[in-house]
Protein backbone atom coordinates (compact mmCIF):
# COMPACT_ATOMS: atom_id res chain seq x y z
CA UNK A 1 0.00 0.00 0.00
CA UNK A 2 1.42 3.37 -1.06
CA UNK A 3 0.37 6.78 0.22
CA UNK A 4 0.60 10.45 -0.69
CA UNK A 5 0.40 12.79 2.30
CA UNK A 6 -0.64 16.36 1.67
CA UNK A 7 0.70 19.25 3.76
CA UNK A 8 -2.11 18.88 6.32
CA UNK A 9 -0.56 15.59 7.52
CA UNK A 10 3.18 16.14 7.06
CA UNK A 11 4.16 14.73 10.47
CA UNK A 12 2.00 11.68 9.82
CA UNK A 13 4.08 10.94 6.72
CA UNK A 14 7.23 10.79 8.84
CA UNK A 15 5.61 8.46 11.40
CA UNK A 16 4.50 6.07 8.66
CA UNK A 17 7.96 6.16 7.03
CA UNK A 18 9.52 5.15 10.35
CA UNK A 19 7.35 2.04 10.07
CA UNK A 20 8.76 1.37 6.60
CA UNK A 21 5.67 2.47 4.64
CA UNK A 22 5.93 4.21 1.26
CA UNK A 23 4.58 7.73 1.90
CA UNK A 24 5.33 10.46 -0.61
CA UNK A 25 4.83 14.14 0.27
CA UNK A 26 2.74 16.75 -1.47
CA UNK A 27 3.72 20.25 -0.38
CA UNK A 28 3.11 22.37 -3.45
CA UNK A 29 0.03 23.28 -5.43
CA UNK A 30 -3.61 22.62 -4.78
CA UNK A 31 -5.31 19.59 -3.29
CA UNK A 32 -6.74 18.58 -6.68
CA UNK A 33 -3.18 18.41 -8.04
CA UNK A 34 -2.21 16.18 -5.11
CA UNK A 35 -5.14 13.93 -5.96
CA UNK A 36 -4.02 13.74 -9.59
CA UNK A 37 -0.50 12.77 -8.50
CA UNK A 38 -1.91 10.13 -6.11
CA UNK A 39 -3.98 8.72 -8.97
CA UNK A 40 -1.03 8.68 -11.39
CA UNK A 41 1.17 6.88 -8.83
CA UNK A 42 -1.60 4.58 -7.55
CA UNK A 43 -1.38 5.98 -4.03
CA UNK A 44 -3.98 6.59 -1.34
CA UNK A 45 -4.26 10.30 -0.60
CA UNK A 46 -3.92 11.11 3.11
CA UNK A 47 -5.41 14.46 4.11
CA UNK A 48 -7.32 16.32 6.80
CA UNK A 49 -9.02 18.49 4.18
CA UNK A 50 -12.70 17.88 3.54
CA UNK A 51 -12.73 19.87 0.29
CA UNK A 52 -12.39 16.87 -2.01
CA UNK A 53 -14.44 13.72 -2.51
CA UNK A 54 -13.31 10.27 -3.71
CA UNK A 55 -16.17 10.03 -6.17
CA UNK A 56 -15.18 13.27 -7.87
CA UNK A 57 -11.68 12.15 -8.79
CA UNK A 58 -11.74 8.36 -8.77
CA UNK A 59 -9.05 7.66 -6.17
CA UNK A 60 -9.05 6.41 -2.63
CA UNK A 61 -8.81 9.23 -0.12
CA UNK A 62 -8.31 8.70 3.57
CA UNK A 63 -9.63 11.61 5.60
CA UNK A 64 -7.60 11.77 8.81
CA UNK A 65 -9.58 12.88 11.85
CA UNK A 66 -6.99 12.96 14.63
CA UNK A 67 -4.79 15.98 15.37
CA UNK A 68 -1.82 14.23 16.98
CA UNK A 69 0.55 12.55 14.47
CA UNK A 70 0.82 9.41 16.63
CA UNK A 71 -2.97 9.11 16.76
CA UNK A 72 -3.16 9.86 13.04
CA UNK A 73 -0.78 6.98 12.29
CA UNK A 74 -2.78 4.64 14.52
CA UNK A 75 -5.96 5.75 12.74
CA UNK A 76 -4.51 5.02 9.28
CA UNK A 77 -3.09 1.65 10.33
CA UNK A 78 -6.29 0.54 12.05
CA UNK A 79 -8.90 1.76 9.57
CA UNK A 80 -6.98 0.62 6.49
CA UNK A 81 -5.83 -2.65 8.07
CA UNK A 82 -2.15 -1.92 7.45
CA UNK A 83 0.25 -4.23 9.31
CA UNK A 84 3.78 -2.79 9.17
CA UNK A 85 6.52 -5.41 9.02
CA UNK A 86 9.10 -5.08 11.83
CA UNK A 87 11.92 -5.93 9.43
CA UNK A 88 11.02 -2.80 7.44
CA UNK A 89 11.01 -0.35 10.37
CA UNK A 90 13.57 2.43 9.90
CA UNK A 91 14.19 1.44 6.27
CA UNK A 92 13.16 4.69 4.54
CA UNK A 93 14.59 8.17 4.38
CA UNK A 94 12.53 10.41 6.63
CA UNK A 95 12.95 13.31 4.18
CA UNK A 96 12.70 11.70 0.74
CA UNK A 97 10.81 8.46 1.36
CA UNK A 98 13.45 6.50 -0.57
CA UNK A 99 14.56 3.08 0.65
CA UNK A 100 17.91 3.40 2.41
CA UNK A 101 21.01 1.57 1.18
CA UNK A 102 23.58 0.00 3.45
CA UNK A 103 27.00 1.54 2.91
CA UNK A 104 30.49 0.61 4.02
CA UNK A 105 31.71 2.52 7.05
CA UNK A 106 34.39 4.16 4.92
CA UNK A 107 31.72 5.73 2.71
CA UNK A 108 30.29 7.54 5.74
CA UNK A 109 33.60 9.19 6.61
CA UNK A 110 33.36 12.94 6.10
CA UNK A 111 29.56 12.70 5.87
CA UNK A 112 29.02 12.25 9.61
CA UNK A 113 30.69 13.88 12.62
CA UNK A 114 34.05 12.30 13.50
CA UNK A 115 32.84 10.98 16.87
CA UNK A 116 29.87 9.26 15.15
CA UNK A 117 32.23 7.69 12.64
CA UNK A 118 34.39 6.33 15.47
CA UNK A 119 31.42 5.07 17.56
CA UNK A 120 29.38 3.24 14.91
CA UNK A 121 30.06 0.61 12.29
CA UNK A 122 26.66 0.45 10.58
CA UNK A 123 25.61 3.22 8.18
CA UNK A 124 22.89 3.67 5.57
CA UNK A 125 22.41 6.36 2.94
CA UNK A 126 19.46 7.76 1.07
CA UNK A 127 20.12 7.39 -2.66
CA UNK A 128 18.22 10.61 -3.43
CA UNK A 129 19.21 13.23 -0.83
CA UNK A 130 22.41 11.44 0.26
CA UNK A 131 21.55 11.81 3.97
CA UNK A 132 23.39 9.27 6.13
CA UNK A 133 21.72 7.32 8.94
CA UNK A 134 23.25 5.34 11.81
CA UNK A 135 21.89 3.54 14.91
CA UNK A 136 22.51 6.42 17.31
CA UNK A 137 21.30 6.99 20.84
CA UNK A 138 18.00 8.34 19.51
CA UNK A 139 17.04 4.90 18.15
CA UNK A 140 15.69 3.64 21.49
CA UNK A 141 13.60 6.79 21.91
CA UNK A 142 12.21 6.37 18.40
CA UNK A 143 11.39 2.70 19.06
CA UNK A 144 9.47 3.65 22.21
CA UNK A 145 7.54 6.26 20.26
CA UNK A 146 6.69 3.71 17.57
CA UNK A 147 5.47 1.26 20.20
CA UNK A 148 3.02 3.93 21.34
CA UNK A 149 1.98 4.51 17.73
CA UNK A 150 1.12 0.93 16.84
CA UNK A 151 -2.48 -0.16 17.39
CA UNK A 152 -2.61 -2.67 20.24
CA UNK A 153 1.08 -2.06 20.77
CA UNK A 154 1.28 -4.35 23.80
CA UNK A 155 0.33 -7.20 21.48
CA UNK A 156 2.48 -6.16 18.54
CA UNK A 157 5.45 -8.52 18.18
CA UNK A 158 8.80 -7.60 16.93
CA UNK A 159 9.50 -3.95 17.62
CA UNK A 160 11.91 -4.44 20.51
CA UNK A 161 13.54 -7.38 18.79
CA UNK A 162 13.36 -5.98 15.27
CA UNK A 163 16.54 -5.78 13.26
CA UNK A 164 17.09 -2.04 13.28
CA UNK A 165 20.61 -1.46 12.05
CA UNK A 166 19.96 2.13 11.09
CA UNK A 167 18.84 5.39 12.63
Amino acid sequence: MKFLADRTVGKLAKKLRLLGLDVADWREGKLLQAAEKAKAEERILLTRSRRIKEEEIGIQIFMVDANDPRQQAREVLTKLGVKPKPEEYFSRCLRCNEELWAIAKEEAQGGVPDFIYRLYDSFHRCPRCRRIYWPGSHLERMKKDLIKTLPGSKDEPGLAEAETPIL
